[in-house]
């Protein structure tokens, strides 16, 4: 059903409905970020991007069957003024909330944030586990958790220096 999503705020950024943020050097063009069943709408300061939101929401309400719980959604600013932000989630239904945010739970500064990562990496490519395993089939393993298991850190945070070594010191098979 995300790809309902998506093709809709797609939509809507084709048309100009919906404007998005530039990021990065190259300046792309973002409106919308989703993981899981997470989705961030990155838009301009303006009622239009909290309007043509609203309208994706319950268009994605519609061809889903899915009820949002806008009750549960919350709302972030970056240099708005307090009477706009209130009235944008006033519009939303939703509440607010401050700048920098939690997400999964901790600080990525920290240690402790990427010892949970750390350890599903340890416990898939312990010694035991790549034993009776051909140098081939070795390799793939060791590729495949390397991409997947720190996939969802990785894609929100940048690792500290310390947490990489920490990972790559790590006895493989």
């Amino acid at each position: 059903m995300a790809e309902n999503l998506t093709g809709l705020v797609r939509q809507a950024h084709k048309v100009n409905l919906l404007q998005g943020v530039k990021v990065g050097r190259h300046e792309v063009d973002v409106c919308m970020l989703q993981f899981a069943d997470d989705t961030l709408f990155l838009c301009e300061t303006a009622y239009d991007n909290v309007v043509a939101i609203k309208a994706i929401m319950r268009c994605y309400e519609l061809a889903s069957g899915f009820k949002i719980n806008f009750s549960k959604s919350k709302m972030a600013d970056i240099n708005v003024e307090r009477n706009s932000l209130v009235c944008f989630a006033k519009s939303l239904n939703c509440t607010q909330m401050m700048v920098p945010f939690m997400y999964l739970g901790g600080n990525p500064r920290k240690k402790q944030f990427w010892e949970p990562m750390v350890n599903k990496i340890s416990n898939k490519l312990s010694f035991g586990k790549g034993r009776f395993l051909s140098l081939a089939r070795r390799i793939c393993l060791i590729k495949s958790v390397f991409i997947v298991v720190p996939l969802l850190y990785l894609s929100f945070f940048k690792a500290p220096k310390s947490m990489c070594k920490n990972i790559m010191q790590r006895r493989l098979l």
